[in-house]
């Protein structure tokens, strides 16, 4: 028994040798969650909404989804801090709500209404700007699942000042679209069997994107724009 109790403490104490104090810790990586549900009233989930997170002072990162059958999205790795989330469907009141706390671990839940009503102009998003260059860099992803390689990612000028910039996703879900005159664009996510995503971005210095592109339902009528099919699409690099 003794031998035993000695053979302990030996080891013990190597361990503690091999760990000195000083040793320096890794940073923790960002795990915040947000979750929501986007629905027209009591058990009538919105499908096919355009949800779009991002912090309330800084114009990057922003997080965008569109929401499937059950009309929910869910956001992880999420930096602690306060966040704002706008709500668009077409037909639809638009509906914002700021001051959205996110503190690992805990999940910040988020539950919007929808009402018919006209859609009023867009104000400015924080952090935008008219002057400058831009960039739109990211990856897309089906909801809650894996990267999606060859979706269409479009963006326009919304005051026509520059050509329309078009390319589809790699073999990792990834995009990039440097060079861009600094502004307000409308970004149109395309991707086979998937709902469409689409949203006005204010665009100013580097902006990084993660867009989540919810299954179609079965029933699902594309809008006359998702029929057509586009003439100036930039084939990945990889290709």
């Amino acid at each position: 028994m003794h031998g035993s109790l000695v053979f302990g403490l030996g080891l013990g104490a190597l361990m503690a040798v091999a760990a000195p104090a000083d040793a320096p810790v890794a940073p923790a990586l960002s795990s915040g969650q947000m979750r929501g549900t986007i629905s027209y009233g009591r058990r009538a989930p919105a499908v096919g909404a355009v949800v779009l997170v991002r912090p309330e002072s800084s114009p990057s990162p922003v997080r965008m989804a569109t929401t499937g059958t059950a009309g929910t999205f869910a956001f992880d790795g999420l930096p602690d801090g306060s966040y704002r989330a706008e709500v668009r469907r077409e037909g639809f009141a638009p509906v914002v709500k700021s001051g959205i706390r996110v503190r690992t671990p805990f999940r910040a839940v988020v539950e919007l209404l929808l009402v018919r009503g006209e859609t009023p102009p867009e104000a400015p998003q924080a952090g935008g700007a008219d002057s400058g260059t831009a960039s739109l860099a990211g990856t897309v992803r089906v909801a809650g699942g894996a990267p999606v390689a060859e979706v269409r990612v479009r963006l326009t000028r919304a005051d026509g000042a520059a050509d329309s910039r078009m390319l589809l996703t790699d073999a990792v879900g990834a995009f990039s679209l440097p060079e861009l005159p600094a502004g307000r664009w409308r970004l149109d996510v395309q991707g086979a069997g998937l709902l469409p995503l689409r949203a006005n971005l204010d665009l100013a210095g580097d902006v990084e994107l993660e867009a989540q592109l919810a299954a179609q339902p079965a029933n699902y009528k594309p809008l006359p724009q998702d029929l057509i099919v586009p003439e100036d699409v930039i084939p990945p690099a990889d290709s």
